[in-house]
């Protein structure tokens, strides 16, 4: 029932989402999506099938800073509260679930103090997160980070280099905990 419901609330939604970010956000077939979404900026955001965007507390967040910024969401995703800003691009793979964590793919301003507000010398890379990862709550996974298949990104961990596949990693910085199989 509560499938039922959560299809019809999305669908009005899905249009009006659409319509006001002027073609900036395409959403796959059977995405579910509440009032809970927002998204802003001058790139794109690409939603696959079968997601489920419906958050419970906060909102999905996205954000992009460059006309050719691009935020790709892989089909079966389940988001929760995620913040997704981006640069330059971030990539999801199908069927991870991503709890209120961050991903950021930029610094947003310079290390070098005479170029604090220069856009030029800010750094920016991708992120590239690999299919069946999960990714908990106030995690944060910063520039140029790639996630290998079926990882776990724990609690509060902050992840500042790849990641190889089926790990979980936790910390600050976040370290390989233990090996998934």
């Amino acid at each position: 029932m509560k499938k039922i419901i959560a299809r019809i609330i999305s669908v009005p939604l899905k249009f009006y989402f659409q319509l006001r970010y002027f073609g900036k956000v395409k959403f796959g077939k059977n995405v579910f999506v509440n009032h809970r979404f927002s998204f802003s900026g001058k790139g794109r955001l690409v939603i696959g099938d079968g997601c489920n965007l419906w958050a419970h507390q906060e909102y999905n967040q996205f954000q992009t800073f460059a006309q050719d910024a691009v935020i790709r969401i892989g089909e079966g995703c389940r988001l929760n509260g995620t913040t997704i800003q981006s640069k330059k691009s971030v990539t999801i793979g199908k069927n991870c679930l991503i709890g209120s964590a961050m991903l950021i793919d930029t610094d947003f301003h310079s290390i070098d103090y005479r170029h604090r507000n220069d856009a030029e010398f800010v750094n920016s890379k991708p992120i590239v997160v690999g299919d069946d990862v999960w990714i908990a709550g106030q995690a944060a996974v910063l520039k140029g980070v790639t996630i290998g298949d079926k990882s776990v990104v724990g609690f509060r961990a902050v992840v500042t280099k790849d990641v190889p596949e089926k790990v979980v990693v936790a910390g600050n910085p976040a370290v390989v905990v233990k090996n998934v199989e």
